[in-house]
């Protein structure tokens, strides 16, 4: 049996580049050292600046750098203050606040006043809504009912996108999820505006956890088009529409 070698060499390089090129396409993680996102230059714009050298995968995946922070951004690695005491644990809206830290600035940016992210927290203890875990749901609905916003609460990715393009805010419940690296547990996270590129639905993300870098980045919407929405935690309307009472 006769064996072509240079053939079969061509196909295992052949092979060996398309692997490659899938791991260096699918990696969406922070920049090495923060400061913005790692991007597949090869289909996905960035509208800042590309920096190279800060990302794994392939020369096409580089670090697409965040935008400015805006006035009403959170970061709530910088609220220590202790707001309650739980089993010998100290609780604070760094410990365990991304929900109220979000919230916060869905009801800053739409309502233009100034409430803590602190505030949340203590009315939320005060009233029998955190137990030690975060805050759910029912409790973020209820919180910015008082402070003048209304949430309502879907899985349905195009009044989503639909409502951030309107000018809305939106609270996203997200789950551990390898691809964009927003959480190892449960977290919170805050979407505010959106834009089409390529006919692809995009939408800006604000994560209250500074180290994470994701401040003010574009990202896909749908899961389909490989969009955030592939970090659910499947409960059930993980997606919170902040709008002005």
């Amino acid at each position: 049996m006769h064996f072509n070698l240079k053939l079969i060499l061509t196909l295992l390089v052949a092979i060996s580049l398309d692997t490659s090129k899938v791991k260096a396409d699918t990696y969406n993680g922070p920049c090495n050292g923060g400061g913005g996102a790692c991007i597949n230059v090869d289909n996905t714009s960035c509208e800042t600046k590309i920096v190279t050298g800060k990302c794994q995968g392939g020369n096409n995946v580089r670090c697409c750098v965040s935008r400015s922070k805006p006035s009403w951004y959170i970061n709530q690695g910088q609220h220590t203050e202790t707001i309650c005491t739980l089993n010998g644990e100290k609780k604070s809206v760094a410990s365990s606040g991304c929900g109220v830290a979000s919230l916060s600035m869905a009801i800053n940016v739409l309502t233009k006043k100034n409430v803590t992210p602190e505030t949340l927290f203590k009315e939320g203890y005060k009233n029998g809504m955190y137990h030690g875990d975060g805050f759910s749901h029912g409790a973020i609905t209820s919180l910015g009912k008082k402070h003048g916003v209304k949430v309502n609460w879907t899985d349905n990715i195009s009044n989503v996108y639909s409502a951030l393009a309107s000018g809305k805010g939106v609270i996203f419940h997200v789950g551990p999820e390898g691809k964009y690296h927003f959480t190892k547990g449960g977290h919170y996270i805050f979407l505010y505006g959106a834009k089409k590129q390529n006919n692809v639905e995009k939408v800006y993300v604000f994560d209250p956890n500074g180290h994470n870098n994701y401040v003010n980045v574009l990202f896909p919407l749908k899961k389909a088009v490989g969009g955030i929405e592939v970090a659910k935690k499947r409960t059930g309307g993980d997606f919170g529409i902040v709008e002005k009472a």
